[in-house]
């Protein structure tokens, strides 16, 4: 979705712009899911060679997360030959068995490196322990490890498309909703004519039926909870293996509460509303019926998740090294607004904010109130306006909350 990095493919590889095929059969060769893509007359090599492994050492990785940090669209190196979605800088490796290497050609890259959105403090860590928190609270998500290479962090995730059998990566075919829907990445949010929770729940159960609906509705609830803004439809993806076909597991989500100034809200409307913190039980009730639950499951649901979210949260955090640049203050700043989030999300079931049908004061005013109020308040939830086109995100629930207790370093 990167348009400078989609230019600059098309120039090194003399692609006139425009040509989306031609672009694709210049990078195709390791795409999202099983299929591979190659100029006519260089599909049977591309069929019959595995590629090669390049061995890289963490130096080197370091060195391309410096660069990637430096110019966001340097996503290739010479010879690479693969093609990602988003619009996030990141690259692809090989795990092999002494270390990490580079695909060359046809090769199936095993895990993709990403060093965080540059415009957000320490992302790579928040996005690394969002996943971490979701898959604590019991939900199917991609593997992600938070890694130094030298003095650059990353967050790593394995491929969940991937798949090792005899010392063999073999691909497994996904698409995304979005590309499942034949809609152009462009309409990915909902607020830009894209899928919301209805098409998609209707995808869901006319192509794999109500598990994989099921397996949406907690997707959904879990980043509402979790303050993630992001849950567009080319976050969620369907898996394709034989004549099968199931949800992907949970992905690229991160929650927003240590930017509250950028994220006020979710991609998509639950029931109406989007705002974090004014989901309430008439919201839930909607969302209900769209996903073919009751209100009182549904709910049953939320409250559970809820409870459960900052929880998941703060034992995330207890896994990094104490010493994590950046650990401090992800504790300091989300893990609160998470406890605010829960105690507010847990109120809506019951009661509401709202006086005459309206909100008054948003959710996260609220918060941004009560942190000026404490002596130790961190400064970023005292920040500017929301951008333009962003929504809310906010938290509830004061708890006291434990410092992350410290990990081994392995």
């Amino acid at each position: 979705d990167h348009q400078e990095v989609r230019d600059r493919w098309a120039s090194r590889h003399r692609v006139k712009p425009g040509d989306e095929l031609g672009l694709v059969a210049a990078i195709g060769l390791d795409t999202a899911g099983g299929a591979l893509f190659a100029p006519e007359d260089a599909i049977e090599a591309a069929l019959t060679s595995k590629g090669s492994i390049e061995p890289v050492s963490e130096s080197q990785i370091a060195d391309r997360l410096r660069r990637l940090r430096a110019d966001d669209a340097a996503w290739h190196e010479e010879d690479e030959h693969w093609s990602l979605a988003g619009g996030q800088g990141k690259f692809t490796l090989v795990r092999v068995d002494n270390g990490w290497g580079v695909g060359i050609g046809a090769a199936a890259s095993t895990h993709i490196v990403k060093p965080g959105i540059s415009r957000m403090k320490d992302q790579a860590l928040a996005e690394h322990v969002s996943m971490r928190a979701l898959a604590l609270a019991g939900l199917p998500v991609a593997e992600t490890r938070f890694q130094m290479f030298d003095d650059q962090a990353a967050i790593v995730v394995t491929r969940y498309d991937r798949v090792t059998r005899g010392g063999t990566v073999v691909r497994i075919h996904q698409e995304d909703i979005l590309q499942a829907l034949a809609l152009r990445p462009q309409r990915k949010y909902e607020a830009d004519e894209g899928p919301g929770v209805d098409r998609i729940a209707q995808l869901l159960r006319s192509v794999s039926g109500q598990t994989a609906v099921d397996q949406f509705v907690d997707a959904t609830i879990a980043g509402y909870v979790l303050g993630a803004p992001d849950g567009h439809a080319k976050n969620y993806s369907l898996m394709l293996a034989g004549g099968g076909v199931s949800l992907a597991p949970i992905y690229d989500v991160s929650t927003g509460l240590l930017e509250a100034r950028f994220y006020r809200g979710a991609a998509m409307s639950i029931g109406g509303e989007k705002l974090f913190g004014e989901v309430e039980a008439k919201h839930w009730s909607k969302f209900a019926g769209i996903v073919g639950w009751t209100p009182d499951r549904v709910m049953g649901r939320v409250h559970q998740l809820a409870n459960a979210m900052p929880d998941a949260f703060e034992d995330a955090l207890g896994e990094v090294p104490a010493k994590t640049s950046g650990l401090k203050e992800l504790a300091d700043i989300t893990l609160p607004a998470l406890r605010e989030l829960e105690k507010q999300t847990i109120a809506g079931l019951t009661s509401t904010r709202r006086t005459n049908g309206r909100i008054i004061v948003p959710f996260l005013d609220t918060i941004r109130g009560a942190r000026r109020d404490t002596d130790d308040a961190p400064i970023s939830w005292d920040s500017a306006e929301p951008e333009p086109g962003t929504s809310s995100k906010a938290g509830q629930q004061q708890k006291k909350t434990k410092k992350p207790a410290a990990a081994s370093e392995g």
